[in-house]
């Protein structure tokens, strides 16, 4: 279980707020930009909210409270302390007045001063509109369940959200973490013995021309809005792992714009990419990229099986999709992450953290 750390950051808010799951950097009044916050490239604020205090208590019953305040006679609670309690990332657009909040990619935006919101790239519209107020947003009390009722637990309490602890909580909490104990054979992963890409040789794959680079480009702005993923027999899943390690080190951006524009990668956006760069159209976020294709054993990995995983938090639900990376082979992930390096990375899932936060895998191309 991650331990609360105190940090203090406000988002500096104009007119829009989206919520997720990656202009220039600005630091938000009176608070800070986190490693990860956007780089050349980016726009925005990006702040990792793990704080306590600043409003939101811990009860002896282990709950986390976040106050209530009425506005305009309506009961609202700030974003960002939601947030924090959560341990969700936020970037706020400052162009677009949409604040973003997820695990490493955006899975929710929402927009200030509106009933407007995006939910795991589905629009909603909520009863009461998010408000911008002295430079912070606010959430109506009368939305939390049709935004959040899958990712915590929770109830009203007079002038009190009282949200529950999570149920099940990994005893890794970061990649680093050893193991708590004897290893659990169930937790395995195993790799698919007849996979015919098993024994590729990627080392010497040739670099895309100028004009392949402009097709997979087009075939990125085709992918907006797109959600199919063609059934595709002949993909050359080695050359594409290949060129997907050719952009290692690219940093790690929240709710990163596509990275033709941006030249930054979140997690869900760097599959996406990758993937259509052969011909393969993934929907933007993790979570919607975990419902295609087809389900496949931990224990029958094949290389460039998708890999889905939750972010754990004390006080979110471990059922959720909240990072995505691609299986190489050798029990080895290329993922973009901004942990434990700040960008694209190669990471041995032969680890606690990955073996327990695991949700799934899916193949998506063969």
């Amino acid at each position: 279980m991650f331990n609360l750390r105190k940090q203090v950051s406000w988002i500096s808010l104009a007119a829009l707020v989206a919520i997720t799951g990656c202009g220039s950097d600005q630091a938000a009044p009176g608070g800070t930009v986190t490693p990860n916050a956007a780089g050349a490239g980016g726009r925005g604020t990006v702040n990792s909210l793990v704080s306590e205090g600043g409003g939101m208590q811990m009860l002896a019953t282990n709950d986390a409270v976040v106050p209530i305040q009425s506005i305009h006679s309506v009961s609202y609670v700030s974003a960002q302390k939601l947030a924090e309690v959560l341990k969700f990332r936020t970037r706020w657009e400052q162009a677009e007045g949409r604040l973003q909040i997820g695990d490493n990619d955006a899975s929710y935006e929402l927009l200030a001063n509106s009933a407007k919101a995006v939910k795991d790239g589905n629009e909603l519209q909520v009863s009461e509109p998010f408000l911008l107020q002295q430079d912070k947003v606010y959430i109506p009390v009368s939305a939390l369940g049709d935004l959040f009722q899958e990712e915590m637990t929770f109830d009203i309490r007079g002038s009190e959200l009282r949200i529950h602890p999570a149920a099940v909580i990994p005893t890794a909490d970061n990649e680093d973490s050893p193991d708590a104990g004897a290893s659990n054979a169930g937790l395995e992963f195993g790799e698919d013995p007849t996979d015919p890409f098993k024994a590729g040789d990627t080392s010497n794959a040739a670099a895309w021309s100028g004009e392949e680079a402009q097709l997979a480009l087009a075939a990125w702005a085709a992918q907006a809005g797109d959600d199919a993923v063609p059934v595709l027999k002949n993909i050359d899943i080695n050359a594409m792992i290949q060129k997907g390690k050719q952009y290692l080190g690219v940093k790690y951006l929240f709710g990163a714009a596509p990275y033709p524009q941006s030249g930054r990668f979140d997690c869900s956006t760097f599959t996406q990419y990758v993937y259509g760069k052969y011909g393969v159209k993934l929907p933007r976020l993790a979570r919607q990229q975990a419902t295609t294709g087809t389900l496949v054993s931990r224990k029958n990995l094949r290389r460039g099986d998708l890999m889905f995983f939750y972010v754990p938090g004390r006080f979110k639900t471990n059922r959720t999709v909240g990072h995505v990376g691609i299986y190489i082979g050798n029990m080895q992930m290329l993922h973009a992450s901004p942990e434990p390096k700040n960008g694209v990375q190669i990471s041995s899932i032969n680890k606690a953290y990955w073996k327990e936060t695991f949700l799934r895998a899916k193949r998506v191309a063969y």
